[in-house]
């Protein structure tokens, strides 16, 4: 029986090669050995948090590594010295592709549980990603193995994974699991109610109906928007059907994996079609982004959308887009507004880091300005907790 992926890529830590890497990086060789087994436990757990997802998996899998497969820590090793060679500028943004705004925290736990300054564990995160990412494609390969059977073999490897894993990561990479971090929109659960008094059916009736009046006076005063897709942003439980995946090549030559009826194949098809005209009224919103609660800070399962949509538009050079946030009506406008504005500006900026020119992006806040959906339930309010984008010029 093959060795489990964690035992294997420990059993890559030969003394010699960490002492030589202790050296480079002026720490003791005791920190370097738990700060290296903690980076390889990281990156292995961020894919196994994904186990159920083929799809990430094979994003993560075809990200650049700069690196070729079987390349080994010791060759890797060599780069450490120098933060600024080709092999740890790689590896840099290879870390910083797979855990995209959680690569600080992972950072800061790998310091935390090896004693290692920031600087140096970030430099064993940087060392770490291409050689795992190099032995799982080079496993999968030689044993013809696809996404779901990598993701099985991750599911049963999780448990040693998370054992390995620094304080506080396990939480993390399996926020559902987690009781101190709540996804931002919270599934919608099933409420168990009392059965009702028959004699308060009128003045909920009563209730239902002003509710009704005021949204669609709120609706007549505004022009709506014309919205592609009713999905929102949030976890799985409440994401709508987006359909099978479809490998699509984009005209520069690169494949996308999308979901056919996913915002990325929506924004496509306006792309494409000389016949679809700019208007201040076309947004398409986002399906597959989530944040930490009353908070600009995007959560790891966001990464995926963000690399199609960059991937898309790198394809497309000419394409500009304006991302707007919105949210519901709770609490209060003004820091709505600026919640709003914290999120259209996280957008942009992971699309800034994933190579997509400034001058191309926009962001605004509307706070909760132009609700979709009824803010009087909690289904309507999760619609109208979206981020969105409209292209200004293709």
């Amino acid at each position: 029986m093959a060795e489990s992926l964690l035992t294997s890529l420990l059993g890559m830590l030969d003394a010699h090669t960490v002492e030589g890497i202790a050296g480079s990086l002026g720490a003791s060789g005791q920190s370097v050995s738990q700060g290296l087994k903690s980076s390889i436990a990281a990156v292995l757990g961020g894919m196994a948090s994904k186990a159920e997802d083929p799809h990430a998996l094979r994003t993560m899998l075809d990200l650049p590594s700069g690196v070729s497969e079987g390349t080994t820590l010791s060759q890797i090793a060599q780069a450490a010295s120098d933060p600024n060679s080709p092999l740890m500028s790689a590896g840099k943004r290879l870390f910083s592709g797979l855990f995209g705004n959680s690569a600080d925290a992972v950072t800061d736990a790998v310091s935390a549980g090896s004693g290692l300054r920031t600087g140096t564990a970030s430099t064993l995160l940087s060392m770490a990603a291409p050689m795992v990412l190099s032995f799982i494609s080079n496993r999968v390969r030689t044993e013809g193995m696809n996404m779901t059977g990598l993701g099985n073999l991750l599911q049963r490897e999780s448990g040693a994974i998370r054992s390995a894993l620094p304080s506080g990561l396990s939480d993390l990479f399996w926020p559902r699991q987690a009781t101190t971090a709540t996804p931002y929109p919270a599934a919608t659960l099933p409420v168990q109610r009392r059965p009702s008094s028959p004699s308060w059916l009128p003045v909920l009736a009563i209730v239902a109906l002003l509710g009704g009046l005021v949204w669609l006076f709120s609706q007549l005063r505004r022009p709506t928007p014309v919205r592609f897709g009713s999905t929102t942003i949030g976890t799985a439980s409440r994401t709508a059907d987006l359909g099978n995946l479809i490998k699509q090549k984009l005209p520069n030559g690169v494949y996308v994996n999308i979901p056919e009826r996913g915002v990325e194949a929506r924004l496509l098809s306006f792309i494409q079609n000389s016949g679809n005209t700019i208007s201040e009224k076309t947004w398409f919103d986002f399906d597959r982004l989530s944040f930490d609660t009353a908070s600009g800070q995007l959560r790891p399962e966001s990464q995926e959308q963000l690399n199609s949509i960059a991937a898309i538009l790198k394809a497309y050079p000419n394409v500009h887009v304006k991302v707007g946030g919105y949210t519901d009506n709770v609490g209060e406008a003004d820091s709505n507004l600026q919640l709003s504005r914290d999120r259209a500006n996280t957008v942009v900026a992971e699309l800034v880091r994933r190579g997509i020119s400034p001058d191309r992006l926009e962001a605004e806040g509307y706070g909760q300005q132009y609700p979709v959906g009824d803010n009087s339930t909690e289904e309507g309010r999760a619609q109208n907790r979206r981020v969105s984008m409209r292209v200004t010029q293709k």
